[in-house]
């Protein structure tokens, strides 16, 4: 029983000792650190600057007051230039060290950001969707700043504290062997202290950092669904389950405090034994003559510095172990696969596409469910196809896998003779413009959501795609007009103005080719009819791919496809359909008979 109570002690325990978690974290970082190498080599020399500054205020502390027992005024001359000297030397030494430390970790950590935000934003698309936007700031905010403790100042410690360790070592020998030896005794003390410690505040910051992730989740959901909550009236629900979080967080910093105060108390235990110690054998070998008071002083002054090494690699060491934590979490993004390797900016689209082709397509989410199964479908040039079906038909996957955001299991999409495989994503999407069902507006104004489209754009441009999409009016009429603010994900337009600022981005793209998805479903009889006149404005010349909800608004399509599981059941114009009482036919009579529903029910509200 005992044995195997070990044995699970030990497989807890082991992990954290392993020298494959420590190659691993410095193999991750150092190609962000040779790029601050500059400042690393200053603060290297300044390492060294230290070390000398250390030794030689002990020998000089010891010096003078040597001098001042002997009454030898000559010397003490002397030696207050070389005491002013030093302290010169110390403080710019010491404004140097702050300010390349500074650099050097900043630099570091911008990098990474970089690093990191890259490629997040190369992330393919079912990979990304499976992230939480809270978890994803986590990183950023709390992470790449918890990773202090192995750059900077803290990469040069782990040089630098064995170095003073052994020069103060032996500078004490060379004072006086007997009380070097006995202060050698604190070195074991110190170092298990530190592993003990570095293990338990591992083990807390991982709790600490997996906390903070599902806290800024909470917190971004709620600020982003407030309108939501309010109309649900899930206020007290979502602040006990803040306040849940909030406690247990407190709890683990509480947590992290004590352990920080123990092993602070622990070294200062060791730091005051240690003085205690010297101090009075030291009196002793004074007064039997065997050493002088300034030697005395000199020895008490460097055995704290042959203290706090060995405590300062503690701290270094557990310090570390946050930084193994953090780095585990930020190597958890930066190993998932991207789509490319640079990333995508807007290009001249080509020319009309000649055609648009899917190709035997097999496509599963999951692996397991087919969405598309065997699926064939060429799209003709500069017509409309409009595409209709139930949910889950598979209508919008198609939407996903024209745009290169995910890739079938088998078959392939050709797009102007050539698999789009073969196009690199920004020539992919430059020649897409899509307008989504639900409209996603960037906060800031409505002149910077339109000049996504194209950076390039002239104002003359700006206005008529405007005017194009029946929105310039509106936007005129605004106070600060082009330049309003529109609020996060332009909360503070209707749906109806959000979606016909989306077409005229659409408009200022200008591609070949344009995916509607839905674009209208979701808006009121008059809206959807003012924002229909603009997409057809829209449509004109280009080779355009409609999901219909509405079977009313795609009569007048070249083409008309429906689908059901996956597969393509009819195909033709609205009349042929509509002859053939087929699956269309069923759609569009069960939708016009609630739509004569719901304008009886609203006649008689009325």
């Amino acid at each position: 029983m005992i044995t195997r109570k070990k044995q699970e002690i030990l497989a807890v325990i082991k992990p954290y000792f392993a020298m494959s978690d420590v190659q691993k974290t410095f193999s991750f970082l150092m190609p962000y650190i040779m790029k601050q190498r500059k400042s690393y080599i200053v603060l290297f020399f300044l390492l060294f600057v230290n070390i000398v500054l250390t030794l030689a205020f002990a020998w000089f502390f010891g010096n003078i007051l040597d001098a001042a027992v002997q009454g030898n005024l000559q010397r003490i001359k002397w030696l207050i230039p070389i005491g002013c000297l030093l302290t010169f030397i110390s403080i710019t030494s010491g404004f140097l060290d702050i300010y390349f430390e500074s650099v050097a970790t900043n630099g570091v950590k911008r990098d990474l950001k970089a690093h990191l935000f890259k490629h997040i934003l190369l992330l393919r698309a079912k990979d990304a969707s499976n992230l939480r936007s809270g978890e994803l700031l986590s990183h950023f905010t709390n992470d790449i700043h918890s990773i202090d403790g192995i750059i900077g100042a803290s990469l040069i410690n782990l040089i630098r504290l064995p170095l003073i360790y052994i020069s103060v070592f032996i500078y004490l020998v060379y004072i006086n062997w007997k009380l070097a030896l006995l202060s050698l005794l604190i070195a074991p003390v110190a170092a298990l202290a530190g592993v003990v410690f570095g293990l338990l505040l591992r083990r807390n910051s991982r709790l600490i950092h997996s906390l903070l992730g599902r806290t800024n989740h909470l917190l971004n959901e709620t600020f982003l669904g407030s309108s939501v909550i309010h109309s649900f009236t899930l206020e007290k629900l979502f602040y006990k389950k803040f306040a849940a979080l909030n406690q247990e967080l407190y709890s683990l910093e509480l947590d992290n405090t004590k352990l920080n105060g123990w092993f602070y108390a622990g070294g200062q235990t060791i730091s005051s034994l240690t003085f205690l110690v010297s101090m009075g054998l030291g009196a002793y070998f004074v007064s039997d003559g065997i050493l002088s008071v300034g030697s005395l002083l000199t020895f008490i002054n460097l055995v704290g510095h042959l203290v706090y090494p060995l405590t300062g690699l503690a701290g270094q060491w557990a310090g570390f172990q946050r930084s193994v934590t953090a780095v585990e979490r930020i190597l958890g993004i930066l190993g998932l696969p991207t789509e490319s390797t640079e990333l995508t900016a807007y290009t001249t689209p080509n020319p009309l596409l000649k055609f648009i082709q899917f190709q035997n397509i097999v496509f599963s989410y999951d692996g397991q469910k087919k969405i598309l199964n065997h699926f064939h479908l060429t799209v003709p040039a500069g017509k409309v196809t409009a595409i209709v079906g139930a949910s889950g038909a598979g209508k919008t996957t198609l939407f996903n896998l024209l745009q290169g955001f995910y890739k079938p299991q088998s078959g392939r999409i050709v797009m102007d003779d050539r698999p789009i495989e073969a196009l690199s994503p920004s020539e992919l999407r430059s020649s897409i413009a899509h307008v989504p069902q639900e409209t996603f507006l960037f906060g800031g104004t409505i002149r910077e959501n339109l000049m996504l489209a194209r950076p390039d754009m002239t104002e003359d441009e700006m206005m008529k795609a405007a005017i194009t999409a029946s929105i310039h009016e509106f936007i005129l009429s605004l106070p600060d007009g082009y330049d309003t603010e529109i609020g996060e994900r332009g909360i503070k337009l209707s749906g109806g103005q959000k979606q016909r600022i989306a077409i005229a981005r659409a408009i200022l793209k200008d591609a070949p080719m344009l995916l509607l998805d839905e674009a209208t479903s979701a808006l009121d009889n008059k809206t959807e009819y003012e924002v229909q006149e603009a997409l057809n404005r829209l449509m004109e010349n280009r080779t355009t791919l409609v999901i219909a909800h509405r079977l009313s608004t795609i009569q007048n399509a070249d083409l008309i496809i429906v689908m059901d599981e996956g597969r393509i059941v009819q195909t033709g114009r609205h009349e042929e359909l509509m002859a053939r009482n087929g699956v269309y036919r069923s759609l569009y009579d069960t939708q016009a008979s609630q739509s004569s529903e719901e304008t009886y029910i609203t006649a008689v509200n009325t």
